[in-house]
C-alpha cells in the first residue's frame, strides 16, 4: 500500500460543469509567476522591500530578489500564528506585508483585523493562498494561490485590485517546456502505482528535468489546457473529502501521544492542504525515513531552509520545521490508507 506522493491524472473528480469560484482571477503559471507579477507590481509603485514570515519557502525570497526586493522577516509562533509584537516591532518603514494561510488555516480574527489595520495606515498586503487554494473573504490587496499544490494541474490565480495587463504582455510567447514533462510524468505515474508499469528512477528523472523547467523558463501566462482542467473538477467535493479525512486522522492519531497536531480544531468551510503536526522526543527525520520504506510519501515544510541564506540563521523557524511532519489527507486517499499511514507512524514513533 501506498499513501501520498506527486499527483497523477485521476479523472473521479471531472465534472462537465464549470466551476465559477475562479472568476475574476488572473489565472497563471503558477505561484512562481504570480509572485513574479507582484514584483514588478511593487517596483512599478517604487516599493522595493517586503516583510515577510520568517517560517516560509525559500523560493518565495528567491522569486522577489530576482526582481531585486529586499526581503526581512518577521517571526511566526510555534502554532503558525504571526507574532503581532515582532511585526509591531519591525513594520516601521515597510509598505508591504506578507502573510501565508499555512496549509489552508485562515489567521485568527485579531490577526485578520490588525492585518487590515495595516492596511488602513497604507501598508499593502500579499495573501498567500498556495496551500489553501481558494479561501473566503480574502483581505489581501494581492491574493495568489498554486494548483500543483492541491490537484495534478498546473496554475495559479493571482487576484488584485492594481491593473496588471501591462505586465503580463511583456510575458507573451514564452516557451512552456515543462509541461510535456510534468503530463508525462503524471500519467505514467498512475500506471506505475496502479498497473505495475515503468520504474521509479525514470518517473523520477522525469520530474526531476519538469522541476528544474519550472524554476529556468520564467513562464508566467497560464496553459488553457491546464486551466481547463482546472475549473472542471468538483471543488465541493475535493474540499469534503479532505475535510472528512482531516477529521478522521485527528482521532486515528490521539493514540500516539509523541504526534500533536498544529490544528486540532477544523474551522468551518476550509479545504485543508495536510494535517501539520510536531513530534516530540523522537527523531523526525528517522520517523521519514521509516514511513518511506513503508510507502508513505509525506512532506517536510520546508527543509530548504536550511540551505537558504535568508532563513538558514532564523533559530525558531528552523526548530520549528525540523520537528514538523505534514500528514496525507488528500482526496485520493481513502480511510483505509489513513489507518496505513497511522499504523506505520505509530510503529516509526516507538523506533525513535
Amino acid at each position: 500500500m501506498f499513501v501520498g506522493g506527486e499527483f497523477y491524472y485521476d479523472q473521479s473528480w471531472a465534472t462537465r460543469q464549470r466551476t465559477t469560484l475562479f472568476d475574476g482571477m488572473h489565472f497563471l503559471n503558477g505561484g512562481q509567476a504570480c509572485l513574479k507579477v507582484i514584483g514588478d507590481v511593487l517596483l512599478a509603485q517604487g516599493i522595493d522591500k517586503v516583510l515577510l514570515p520568517a517560517y516560509l519557502c525559500p523560493t518565495i525570497v528567491n522569486a522577489f530578489e530576482r526582481n531585486e526586493i529586499t526581503c526581512d522577516f518577521y517571526q511566526v509562533n510555534h502554532n503558525l500564528s504571526v507574532n503581532l509584537d515582532d511585526v509591531v516591532q519591525k513594520i516601521e518603514g515597510y509598505r508591504v506585508f506578507y502573510f501565508i494561510n499555512y496549509f489552508g488555516f485562515p489567521p485568527s480574527l485579531s490577526v485578520r483585523y490588525f492585518i487590515q489595520n495595516l492596511q488602513s495606515h497604507g501598508v499593502l498586503v500579499i495573501e498567500d493562498n498556495a496551500q489553501a487554494g481558494l479561501m473566503k473573504n480574502p483581505i489581501g490587496d494581492f491574493v495568489f494561490n498554486s494548483m500543483r499544490k492541491l490537484v495534478p494541474y498546473d496554475g495559479g490565480y493571482l487576484s488584485t485590485k492594481f491593473d496588471i495587463t501591462p505586465v503580463l504582455k511583456k510575458y507573451e510567447g514564452r516557451v512552456n517546456h515543462r509541461l510535456p514533462l510534468i503530463r508525462d510524468y503524471r500519467k505514467r505515474l498512475y500506471d506505475y502505482l496502479y498497473n505495475d508499469k515503468d520504474d521509479r528512477a525514470t518517473l523520477s528523472e522525469i520530474l526531476l528535468q519538469a522541476e528544474k523547467f519550472y524554476e529556468s523558463d520564467g513562464v508566467v501566462l497560464g496553459d488553457e489546457e491546464e486551466k481547463n482542467a482546472i475549473e472542471h473538477l468538483d471543488w465541493d467535493g475535493i474540499r469534503q473529502i479532505r475535510r472528512e479525512n482531516y477529521s478522521y486522522l485527528l482521532k486515528l492519531i490521539q493514540t500516539i501521544p509523541e504526534i500533536k497536531p498544529i490544528y486540532p480544531v477544523l474551522p468551518d468551510d476550509i479545504m485543508p492542504m495536510g494535517m501539520p503536526v510536531y513530534l516530540k522526543s523522537v527523531d523526525r527525520d528517522r520517523v521519514l525515513e521509516s514511513l518511506g520504506e513503508s510507502g508513505i510519501g509525506l512532506l517536510v515544510h520546508w527543509s530548504e531552509m536550511l540551505q537558504h541564506p535568508a532563513t538558514q540563521k532564523n533559530v525558531q523557524a528552523l526548530d520549528m520545521m525540523n520537528h514538523m511532519l505534514t500528514l496525507n489527507i488528500d482526496q485520493r486517499t481513502s480511510q483505509k490508507q489513513l489507518e496505513y499511514m497511522t499504523v506505520k507512524l505509530a510503529g516509526a514513533v516507538a523506533e525513535g
